[in-house]
């Protein structure tokens, strides 16, 4: 009878150190699944930034395109020519201020 409470009494410590064990890894479980949880959240944060920058390039990338035919049509190259050359069109006068 003595054997039985032996083996009884070290199942029992077995079965605190296996609980004590779960225990442990549950808690480590939970900890980095929040920090994940937080990792995610900031991320989710970028992701709309980058979004949001996209939108934006994407805009640029657009009035930068209407630019570039803009700069191939002959007003551009009138207002250019007036602008840094000094030349006028076939009905304007130029005046200049005498310095």
């Amino acid at each position: 009878m003595k054997a039985k409470k032996r083996t009884k009494g070290r199942n029992r410590g077995e079965m605190i150190c296996i609980s004590a064990v779960v225990l442990v890894l549950m808690g480590v479980v939970f900890y980095k699944s929040s920090e994940l949880e937080k990792k995610n959240a900031g991320y989710e944060m970028k992701i709309a930034q980058l979004n949001e920058e996209i939108a934006q390039e994407s805009e640029r990338a657009q009035e930068l395109e209407e630019l570039k035919e803009y700069v191939n049509t002959p007003e551009y190259a009138g207002e250019a020519a007036m602008e840094k050359l000094g030349m006028a069109g076939e009905d304007e006068i130029l005046f200049r201020a005498q310095q």
